[in-house]
């Protein structure tokens, strides 16, 4: 079997953790989560890999936020490849996601492979499986990191146009190196169809191009992926599996768990997989309820709130952030409804002043005129009248 051979492994069981979607360095509301994501990996993160003591760790892409990451980011993932390959020495398997640069993620990867870490990104230089081995024989992981099919198309002289077509392609000339092996875990970062997207996922291409079947991942015995945000089966697979994010990375992402899978293959190739739940130092959340009600409450998590208010609140963001100093956005109630968001303004016509108020008030209120109102707005719109002669 061709590929890169790391240590040999005492017993008949291999254990992994599978994680993916770090974004170092991700910002959430002009606000940079460098420290909430230190923290939830030197607080949750190592302590469970030092409570399980896996024998490789997958992590399925998106390591920074960006192309070209703050320096910061770039610290700790430093720190935390440090802790795992340097003090642990357990294999460290990357691979690159669409948010990352796979060029500059692979930079000293081949010579890095020697210390036990697997920075797999630049098609040209690091396409080639990593093989362990246990009592029962070896175990080949294949990294498939994310590429356009532009990329695979002049890497690999392949006839390909969409996500599918490369993805396959990449795992085929994958599996040729491989051969015969009895055990094989895949790891991919790609949107696989069916599975539950959130807001905080930048889309690979436009107009459900992207999507690829769960069936390219047949051969293997178990496919570690990354992408999506939310932990779920794919495709129906119960060996294809999102581990989801390492942080809640958007408010409609409030009520999912977040944390890693920790995986066991055995002699015969069966995987038993358990979800862990990390907790984070802030939560992300959405409150909700009346100015006065809410007004009273405090936390440091990162809020989102809706307010079920019908008038206005003066400085509520401001007022509110006196007690909720994490509080990132506002939504008011008096704002959301279920229409279709059309207005039936005719700017055509000639319409008189009153009647634009009443047709505003409609409009963000959803109710009419009380006559108090009515006479108020005719009063004040008399004055302005006056001021104006």
């Amino acid at each position: 079997m061709k590929g890169t051979y790391w240590k040999n492994k005492d017993g008949n069981i291999m254990k992994f953790i599978h994680t993916a979607d770090w974004h170092l360095g991700k910002l959430f509301y002009g606000e940079y989560l460098t420290e909430e994501q230190e923290w939830i990996l030197k607080n949750q993160f190592l302590p469970l890999i030092d409570e399980e003591k896996p024998d490789v760790i997958l992590l399925a892409g998106d390591v920074y936020d960006r192309s070209v990451p703050p320096a910061e980011a770039v610290e700790l993932f430093d720190e935390m490849v440090s802790e795992i390959t340097g003090k642990r020495k357990i294999p460290f398997i990357v691979i690159s996601g669409n948010h990352d640069s796979a060029e500059r993620l692979s930079f000293a990867s081949r010579i890095l492979r020697g210390t036990g870490l697997f920075l797999c990104g630049d098609l040209y230089h690091t396409l080639e499986p990593v093989v362990l081995k246990d009592d029962d024989g070896e175990v080949a992981f294949a990294p498939l990191p994310y590429a356009e099919p532009g990329k695979v198309r002049e890497a690999l002289s392949a006839d390909v146009h969409t996500h599918e077509e490369a993805e396959r392609v990449l795992s085929d000339f994958l599996l040729r190196q491989i051969g015969h092996a009895a055990r094989k875990v895949a790891i991919a970062h790609e949107f696989v169809a069916g599975g539950s997207a959130s807001d905080s996922e930048r889309p690979l291409s436009i107009g459900g191009t992207d999507l690829i079947s769960a069936d390219i991942f047949a051969p293997y015995n178990y496919t570690a992926l990354g992408h999506l945000h939310g932990p779920q089966q794919a495709g129906g697979k119960e060996n294809v599996r999102y581990s989801g994010s390492l942080l809640k990375y958007s408010f409609s992402e409030a009520t999912q768990k977040k944390g890693v899978i920790v995986g066991e293959i055995d002699g015969a190739g069966q995987v038993k997989t358990t979800f862990i739940s990390l907790s984070p130092r802030h939560d992300v959340r959405i409150i909700k309820g009346f100015f006065d009600d809410l007004i009273k409450g405090e936390s440091e998590d990162f809020l989102m709130a809706e307010l079920l208010d019908e008038g206005p609140v003066i400085d509520a963001m401001a007022r509110l952030r006196q007690k909720y100093p994490r509080m990132m956005t506002i939504q008011s109630h008096r704002r959301m409804n279920s229409g279709s968001g059309e207005r039936s303004f005719d700017l055509m016509k000639k319409v008189d002043p009153l009647d634009m108020f009443r047709v505003f008030y409609k409009e963000f209120q959803d109710k009419e005129f009380t006559e108090e109102e009515e006479n108020y707005m005719k009063e004040l719109w008399e004055d302005l009248r006056k001021e104006d002669d």
